[in-house]
């Protein structure tokens, strides 16, 4: 009984935080005479400039502006390494402890260093696409469809690759009609239904959140959607593991296509 009430009292006091916050934010609205941009304005690309016919949209500015600012701080990081490691370094040699434990459990290849480089290019750059919009001025990438679909583009054509690598051209080939040549079409055709559920998996949880937070934003834009950007970088980092996870799934598939 007891812990139903503090269940029913936790509950109402929530209610009202969010209720309290929501009037706050209409007041600072009103004062302030602030308004949002509409939802759609909010997360969807827009072209910056033209080169000929090419559009070049603020998707591909952003992304530009990313792998800038990864490349400086791989650069200064890198230099800073030492032999005793500090908090900075514990995080990346955790984080590259974890891609190798990832890539370990799930490709079954006597050289895991074969794969590490693809696999953590591809869990680095979704996890910081992810929640670059975290940051004031910029915007994700990922709630643009071309961005997962080129991701899931380049798993489409590293499975192959490694499959090609480790097996040979016509040790990877034999699987496609194994045990009959009938499961070839089935083949292609998963191999085609993957990709398609890797970017619309990744776009589709990106761009519900992008759209959660932009309409939060245009019913009270000072307050209430703090907690749900806060939560939204636990989805992104969700969000790159599985990527990275069903990445070196597949990758696997292709490596140990004997079995």
């Amino acid at each position: 009984m007891i812990k139903k009430h503090k269940k029913t009292l936790s509950l109402l006091l929530s209610v009202a935080l969010v209720v309290a916050m929501a009037l706050i934010s209409f007041e600072i609205r009103s004062r302030t005479g602030f308004e949002p941009e509409p939802v759609a304005d909010e997360i969807s690309p827009h072209v910056v400039f033209s080169i000929g016919p090419v559009q070049v949209t603020s998707t591909v500015i952003n992304t530009w502006i990313m792998i800038g600012l990864l490349g400086i701080a791989s650069y200064f990081v890198g230099k800073s390494f030492k032999v005793r490691p500090g908090m900075l370094q514990n995080a990346i040699e955790w984080l590259k402890e974890a891609i190798e434990g990832i890539i370990s459990e799930n490709i079954d290849y006597k050289d895991s260093h074969l794969f590490f480089p693809i696999v953590a290019t591809l869990a680095i750059f979704i996890g910081v696409s992810n929640l670059l919009g975290l940051i004031p001025g910029l915007r994700s990438p990922t709630p643009d469809i071309n961005t997962p679909l080129a991701m899931a583009l380049i798993v489409f054509f590293t499975v192959p690759y490694f499959g090609i690598k480790t097996r040979g051209l016509g040790g990877y080939l034999k699987h496609y009609v194994q045990p009959i040549f009938l499961m070839l079409p089935i083949e292609i055709a998963s191999e085609i239904a993957r990709t398609f559920s890797l970017s619309f998996r990744l776009f589709g949880n990106i761009m519900g959140e992008e759209i959660i937070i932009a309409i939060l934003f245009l019913i009270s834009p000072f307050i209430l959607p703090v907690p749900m950007m806060l939560f939204s970088i636990f989805t992104g980092v969700l969000q790159a593991y599985i990527f990275t996870l069903l990445s070196c799934v597949y990758i696997g598939g292709a490596v140990k296509a004997q079995h």
